[in-house]
């Protein structure tokens, strides 16, 4: 149970045996996948109500529940904590008492959180417990000094100056130039922008930002589900200024604007520690800055009873990872959550007595245990030489960020005919695409069916929001498109019609759809006769393998999926 529930509140339900373990673990999963906050998910799916809830938290740190709402906020009491500091903790003064400051937190379990907050406001604290939902409103509403994003645009809109000061100057005085470009990223309308867009980011559990100059706008987009959407964009000339103050941010050298550069962002937002990895690349009308938001905590990586696999495929997968020697494959497109799952698959293997090594590019989840290689190519830190110098450190199991090409795939087969576990990725369509592709780059038939233990490959589909969910029949032409016969129907299909709570999109959150390949004689056989790849797969789905457009079909007619995200993904 320690090992799956990352949550505080879930772990003291399990301790008091208040709810199933399983029912917890379901939570668990759901939250890492959708976002959604676990107080609420307990409350909505029946599990403890929030009176219970608080009640429990508040006999676990010796305080009492007080109701919240029922206080009244006056400006003097709002000045006890400032807004920065309640906006990022996320906490609330409810009162004084002498010196002594009572207060309440959205987080009241964080073991750190309190007594940050008593350094930093530097005088003695009471915590008192409240509904974390309402704590979370009443500070996005009592503490407004802050514009909002629209609103700050329109105030950096009619800045004078800045067009003067943000544009690039010759080559002769570069000099000049940086002293200008660290000033204006400096800016405090510039500071309070940028915080404002990582803070809209987190808000919407957006997974990129994309900042894009054009001829004649500044474009910002955030990738929400899978989904692009568009912020109001901030005034032309304010591009550089933007720029430099995410470089600053990242460490980057503000002054280099003609080559690409990476790095990385850790800011504290709204109680939360979290790491952007940067990326910048010169265009033809300024610097194109896309930001990734990474999980900087240990406690938040998934672990694989999180990631709602099949049963039968998650099966398959722990029979793969726990072998002592061979490769195991994920493959999928960008951004479909390989990185993840490996991941997921690694912290059930990270024990005292197994030594792991990982080459990256880059690092993604910095992780206690494991010994982990930042690739940088232009340097000469390839993944084929990293491979290479693995093999001296005596390794049990290696994770290589992608099998790029025939050097490092075959030093990969070659360690796990050695007796070392490989898990790697490639970009495929489908798992015994993945065969295809090794055997175009020039891995010999026999090296992979000796050495490849399985292949999963794997898609993210957009989930139902589930506030706004309806059902319909399908109708013929779906039928026909899906290709499914009257028998294969199972039901109605589900679709959003819009809410408030998923931004009137239909959807909230992502849901991974699986493909297992698990090797087993008959398909080495096929793969060392060079079977073909439509051959090989026909063969392996009437031996029971389940395909993606399966997998999809299943969540379509369970209603978590709808039928345009599974003819869209498989």
């Amino acid at each position: 149970m320690e090992g799956i529930l990352t949550s505080p509140l879930l772990n003291l339900i399990a301790e008091r045996q208040m709810a199933d373990s399983q029912d917890l673990e379901a939570i668990q999963g759901e939250h890492n996948m959708s976002g959604a906050a676990i107080p609420k998910l307990l409350h909505d799916q029946g599990l403890l109500d929030t009176a219970s809830q608080l009640e429990l938290v508040a006999e676990y740190l010796g305080t009492d529940v007080i109701d919240i709402t029922a206080i009244e906020f006056t400006s003097e009491l709002l000045e006890l904590i400032p807004m920065d500091v309640a906006k990022n903790y996320q906490c609330l003064p409810i009162g004084l008492d002498g010196e002594t400051l009572h207060l309440c937190l959205a987080d009241p379990l964080n073991p750190t959180a309190l007594d940050d907050l008593a350094y930093q406001l530097n005088r003695p604290l009471q915590l008192r417990v409240a509904d974390s939902l309402a704590i979370s409103k009443l500070v996005d509403d009592k503490y407004t000094d802050a514009e909002g994003y629209d609103e700050l645009i329109e105030a950096m809109g009619g800045a004078d100056g800045f067009e003067e000061e943000a544009e690039v100057k010759p080559e002769d005085e570069e000099p000049q130039a940086l002293e200008i470009l660290e000033e204006v990223g400096d800016e405090a309308p510039i500071v309070r922008f940028v915080n404002m867009v990582l803070y809209q980011a987190l808000k919407d559990q957006a997974a990129d930002i994309h900042f894009e100059p054009f001829e004649d706008t500044y474009q910002i987009r955030m990738k929400v589900d899978g989904s692009m959407k568009m912020l109001t964009p901030p005034p032309k000339e304010l591009a550089p200024a933007i720029s430099s103050r995410l470089k600053i941010m990242a460490g980057l050298n503000i002054a280099e604007r003609r080559i690409p550069q990476d790095g990385r962002i850790a800011e504290r937002i709204a109680g939360r520690e979290l790491v952007f990895r940067m990326s910048t690349l010169p265009t033809k009308f300024g610097e194109s800055v896309v930001l990734r938001l990474l999980d900087s905590s240990n406690d938040d990586l998934m672990s694989l009873e999180a990631l709602s696999i099949p049963e039968k495929v998650d099966e398959s997968i722990r029979h793969c990872v726990v072998q002592p020697n061979g490769v195991f494959l994920v493959t999928g497109p960008t951004g479909s959550g390989k990185t993840t799952t490996l991941y997921a698959c690694l912290r059930m293997l990270n024990t005292i007595d197994t030594k792991i090594l990982t080459a990256e590019d880059p690092v993604e989840f910095p992780v206690e245990g494991i010994v982990q290689c930042h690739i940088v190519e232009a340097m000469g830190m390839t993944f084929a030489k990293a491979l290479k110098s693995f093999l001296r450190q005596d390794p049990d199991i290696i994770l290589v960020g992608e099998m790029r090409d025939l050097e490092t795939a075959s030093i990969g087969i070659e360690a796990a005919l050695t007796g070392h576990l490989v898990v790697s990725t490639l970009h495929t369509n489908s798992s015994t695409e993945a065969i295809t592709r090794l055997l175009d780059m020039g891995v010999e038939p026999f090296m992979i069916s000796s050495s490849v233990n399985g292949v999963l490959a794997q898609r993210l589909c957009k989930t139902v929001c589930k506030r706004c969910k309806v059902n319909t029949p399908m109708t013929a032409d779906q039928k026909q498109m899906l290709k499914l016969t009257e028998e294969e129907v199972l039901g109605d299909i589900y679709y959003g019609t819009g809410c408030d709570a998923c931004g009137h999109s239909g959807y909230k959150g992502r849901r991974g759809i699986y493909e297992m390949l698990q090797m087993n004689d008959e398909v080495r056989d096929l793969i060392a006769n060079r079977t073909p790849a439509l051959e090989l797969r026909d063969r392996c789905v009437a031996a029971g393998m389940q395909s993606l457009r399966m997998d999809g079909l299943r969540l379509m007619f369970e209603g978590v999926s709808s039928f345009e995200e599974v003819m869209k993904y498989t």
